[in-house]
């Protein structure tokens, strides 16, 4: 069931994809954790919907600053 609170957000169960939004500045509103699966929720907009087809389409990050956020999201998800 959609809340207005979650209405508004996009949610990936790709650590990739939350690790680019991530490097691309947007914030995660929640983490959920439901039969061994974790989920991330950014507010949706249209930034970050642009930033979702630039992950899509090969957009830049910086790779260090990628690689760490992957490796602290793994450690947050366990």
């Amino acid at each position: 069931m959609n809340t207005p609170e979650t209405n508004h957000r996009y949610e990936t169960s790709d650590l990739n994809l939350a690790s680019f939004l991530r490097c691309r500045n947007f914030s995660i509103v929640e983490i959920k954790r439901q039969s061994g699966k974790t989920t991330f929720a950014f507010t949706d907009n249209d930034e970050l919907r642009t930033a979702i087809l630039d992950f899509a389409n090969d957009g830049e990050v910086r790779v260090r600053s990628f690689c760490n956020t992957v490796r602290d999201m793994k450690a947050i998800t366990r």
